[in-house]
């Protein structure tokens, strides 16, 4: 996704779908919304659906109006943030994702978002910023990886509309948005990988594969197999390791910047169980297919060691994730499986 910064007056600007939030600044029950933002003009456009009760700012609530009146963007989105009073980053970052996942179906690949300022909640333009860039980011996250018939339905270009702060500021919070959104991405595709996808074998090389495509020489990566785990005496992880036929890896990644402190160091650790059928008592087949998201605490950690690479933080940082599976039965990997079949039919 391009991902543009603009500062002009968001009723100028000309594109497919201009979005903006909605807060609802009643009480209780009573529903008196507004436009988040100072444009007289947007909220000239969003006047008639808002005193026709059709927008209440309800959170997470989409209303679309096409041909806005005093604004050159195509269509006018609404989005409902919810309580004013309760209107926070939390809010905003999944009012951005709302957006994206709304037009995508559409056919809509363009987008303009206006960030909010003077909101409650929120600290500032840079911070609102961040906060639509990554959930735009999250929100465009496609999981059918091995569907036949997927379709590209990505948001091809996004625009953030801020006001006030200056430039370099604005400039530092986008990239901060997309590194952290990024990133995020990356965690959930390793997470949603099928079991005989993503071996404890397969985790270590993505891991390393990730931190050689950040090339950066702060940001270090050592698997460790089999003989060097019974080295360690590491014998509870190998203990775990033996009931299956895929070898485990010992996954460390360290990221050690200059001129960082040598106290203290942060340490994560990931649990990387990449199939958990469960050893002497096996699991119950109900559910035995999520049984592949025991390694989403490892994948988290390999990708939070990606976004603190390139936020490029002044600490130490190690990260370790135990990859193996847990299974005294291989074969039940089977039932978060992924497999190719023949759709042809016999004659």
């Amino acid at each position: 996704m391009q991902i543009l910064l603009k500062t002009i007056n968001p009723a100028e600007i000309e594109t497919e779908c201009l979005a903006v939030v909605a807060l609802d600044h009643g009480e209780k029950d009573k529903n008196v919304a507004r436009i988040a933002g100072e444009d007289k003009a947007v909220a000239e456009a969003a006047a008639g659906l808002i005193s026709s009760g059709e927008v209440t700012g309800k959170i997470f609530e989409t209303v679309m109006l096409h041909a806005p009146r005093g604004v050159k963007a195509k269509r006018l989105l609404i989005i409902g943030g919810g309580k004013a009073k309760n209107f926070s980053l939390y809010e905003l970052r999944k009012a951005a994702g709302t957006a994206v996942r709304f037009l995508k179906p559409k056919g809509i690949r363009k987008l303009a978002f206006l960030a909010p300022s003077g909101a409650p909640g929120l600290d500032g333009a840079g911070t609102a910023l961040k906060a639509v860039v990554e959930g735009a980011l999250v929100g465009d996250f496609d999981p059918d990886t091995y569907k036949s018939d997927r379709k590209d339905q990505s948001m091809h270009e996004l625009t953030v509309i801020a006001a006030g702060g200056n430039q370099p500021e604005l400039d530092r919070s986008l990239q901060e948005g997309r590194i952290i959104g990024e990133s995020q991405n990356f965690t959930r595709e390793l997470v949603n990988e099928p079991g005989n996808r993503m071996t404890p074998t397969t985790l270590a090389a993505r891991a390393r594969r990730m931190c050689e495509e950040i090339n950066s020489p702060h940001l270090k990566c050592e698997i460790l197999d089999a003989d060097a785990i019974k080295q360690l005496k590491m014998g509870a992880f190998w203990s775990v390791a033996q009931g299956s036929d895929e070898p485990p890896a010992l996954i460390v990644m360290r990221y050690s910047p200059p001129g960082a402190p040598v106290k203290p160091v942060l340490g994560l650790v990931g649990k990387g169980i990449t199939f958990d059928t469960g050893g002497i008592s096996i699991k119950p087949a109900d559910g035995m297919e999520k049984m592949k998201y025991d390694m989403a605490g490892g994948a988290a950690m390999i990708g939070a060691m990606r976004a603190i690479a390139l936020l490029q933080p002044k600490i130490n940082v190690i990260g370790i994730v135990c990859a193996t599976e847990n299974t005294s039965i291989p074969m039940l990997r089977a039932a978060s499986s992924w497999q190719t079949a023949s759709s042809t039919r016999a004659s």
